[in-house]
């Protein structure tokens, strides 16, 4: 049986290839009730030491009308995922290392839309700035978002680092 709602949220595509980090770790606590101590256990830890995502995502309106979402859901979906890696901490995300660096609230003049999600999410592009090789930092990329600015009927909001900028 197919799930089918209003919001649709893409999975996250690294820009670039990452590395990964693979360590060896023991887990040393006690597992068993009283006072006896239950066995150390080894296992494998693998991190991501650094990656930039890209993530889409679209709201359908006929599918919003139909399931009665409404312009308040809409606006708590966004706010959620601005703030998406907020007080989300654990121990393969400490507090702070993960966080949502630029985000796009795009909004059509009209319910059937301008032009096709597809385009939209095509028309942000990212590439690396010139002379780097291996990026560190998310001000190693270069974002080209001038193709979505030129679509006519469209409303742009844009957040960096959590605050609206446009």
């Amino acid at each position: 049986v197919g799930v089918r709602g209003p919001v649709s949220i893409h999975t996250a595509v690294s820009l670039n290839p990452v590395i990964i980090t693979n360590m060896q770790i023991t887990k040393s606590v006690n597992t068993e009730p009283g006072d006896k101590k239950g066995s150390d256990t080894m296992g494998m830890k693998h991190r991501v030491d650094f990656g930039v995502y890209k993530v889409v995502g679209s709201i359908n309106v006929q599918l919003a009308e139909k399931t009665g979402f409404s312009e308040e859901d809409a606006e708590k979906i966004k706010a959620s995922l601005i703030t998406l890696f907020e007080n989300d901490a654990s121990s393969a995300r400490p507090e702070g290392s993960v966080e949502m660096t630029k985000f796009y609230w795009v909004r059509h003049d009209n319910k059937t839309g301008k032009v096709s999600s597809a385009r939209v999410h095509h028309s942000v592009t990212t590439n690396l700035k010139e002379g780097v090789t291996a990026p560190h930092t998310f001000d190693d990329y270069a974002i080209d978002d001038s193709a979505l600015k030129d679509i006519a009927g469209l409303n742009i909001e844009i957040y960096q680092e959590g605050e609206k900028i446009q």
